[in-house]
């Protein structure tokens, strides 16, 4: 969190919270993606092993037991969804050693436990988030 301080008073900022959403709805990722788009934000992004915990019990607090679209997909290196790119975007959980292509067509990446990669048509259901900012706060006056 940054604090400015300028003359007497004292700033803090707004943070954004994410809110996950599991739909279990099997699509493609290229359907999946389109569906966060329209009614949240995007495919879930996950950028360190806190995040991934909460995406993961996300997805079992409905039963599910199965693979799971996320946001990262490649096309020559790999790249989220919504287009993150700062800290912790280099992020991975990988199931096997290295970037797993198992085949040439293998370019979107769900997650079962830990990260695989599958051809992006085909369907599985999927974790999309929502970005709220909490409310900025009043000016407070900053007392010496």
């Amino acid at each position: 969190m940054i604090y400015v301080f300028l003359t007497g008073w004292l700033i803090l900022p707004s943070c954004p919270l994410r809110q996950y959403h599991f739909v279990n709805e099997p699509l493609t990722w290229h359907e999946a993606q389109a569906y966060c788009r329209e009614r949240f934000t995007d495919l879930v992004t996950i950028e360190d092993r806190a995040e991934m915990n909460q995406v993961m019990n996300t997805v079992s607090s409905s039963g599910l037991n199965s693979e799971v679209w996320i946001g990262l997909y490649s096309k020559i290196d790999w790249r989220w969804s919504d287009g993150f790119t700062g800290e912790g975007s280099e992020y991975r959980e990988w199931g096997r050693k290295g970037e797993p292509f198992f085949s040439v067509d293998h370019f979107c990446v769900f997650v079962y436990g830990l990260w695989g990669t599958a051809d992006c048509s085909w369907k599985y259901p999927f974790v999309c988030y929502t970005v709220f900012l909490n409310p900025p706060l009043p000016f407070m006056p900053f007392l010496n």
